[in-house]
């Protein structure tokens, strides 16, 4: 958790503390349950509550506060978690959590999901030692899971934006992933109209660096490879030695993640049948 700015403000909900900027009105919060847990030190702009009620846990995801780490407009922030409910609601999917409703609520906008009860593979959370347990054949159906729906996604006609670590969560006890955060994916076609994209650069392709470049579904397998990675390998370093997948696998993520356009796997969809084709046992 990073450091209180020294303006910053603290709200208290069901007993719980939120770190903001300045007072905001989250009272809002109650048609939901009970705050059982806070996310305040996102860089997103976005607060995020996990809710406990009648029907179950949820997570709430809210724009409208003024966050402790976000350098942009709040109005930004706000319009930018309305636009991702379309890509929530079109990419539904077993692997992406469950939309339930989106809300004008407070002075922002508010998307409630299924709680997913899972370990998050964001490097910032150090929470990748609770998935020491499981072994390489069960990393590797992890990373088949994600290979699947991103080839859904594309399928679709959306290419991801902002696909990193921290977008994933996996259930320790099941093995099952949880994609968890598809705000930025845009529909194809798109191009890079920023310069450097928003993501992790442990997973970006060239062209998320270069203003005007064409962002596709090529672009999407290194952010993939790079997955792998965090799986079964080592996603800062990409080293060899790190890796715990089979040379097989290895072969297809490193295809994944080469940097020119024409050497990487043609589509998702490719690498995802790739990979399985490197994970079934030999007959």
């Amino acid at each position: 958790m990073s450091p209180l700015p020294g303006d910053a403000h603290v709200a208290w909900v069901d007993g719980l503390p939120v770190r903001l900027r300045e007072p905001h009105d989250l009272t809002f919060l109650a048609r939901w349950g009970r705050v059982t847990a806070v996310f305040d030190d996102q860089d997103s702009g976005n607060l995020g509550f996990r809710m406990s009620g009648p029907d179950g846990d949820r997570f709430v995801k809210y724009a409208g506060a003024a966050t402790v780490r976000f350098a942009g407009r709040i109005p930004d922030a706000v319009a930018a978690l309305r636009a991702a409910e379309s890509a929530y609601r079109d990419l539904a999917h077993p692997t992406l959590i469950a939309l339930r409703e989106g809300a004008a609520v407070g002075n922002g906008y508010a998307l409630v999901f299924d709680w997913f009860e899972g370990v998050s593979l964001g490097l910032q959370y150090q929470q990748r030692d609770r998935l020491a347990h499981l072994d390489a054949a069960r990393r590797a159906g992890v990373v088949q899971q994600l290979y699947d729906f991103a080839a859904a996604v594309a399928g679709r006609g959306w290419v991801a934006v902002d696909l990193y670590d921290a977008s994933l969560m996996v259930d320790p006890t099941t093995g099952r992933l949880g994609v968890c955060d598809i705000d930025f994916f845009r529909r194809a076609p798109t191009h890079n109209d920023m310069g450097r994209m928003w993501g992790s650069a442990r997973f970006m392709a060239p062209e998320e660096y270069e203003r005007g470049a064409v962002l596709d579904q090529v672009t999407n397998v290194v952010a993939l490879g790079g997955l792998a990675h965090t799986l079964l390998g080592d996603d800062r370093t990409k080293d060899r030695a790190a890796w715990r997948g089979s040379a097989a696998q290895w072969d297809v993520a490193a295809r994944a993640l080469r940097p020119e356009r024409e050497r990487r796997w043609p589509s998702v969809a490719a690498l995802a049948l790739a990979w399985r084709a490197a994970t079934q046992p030999s007959q």
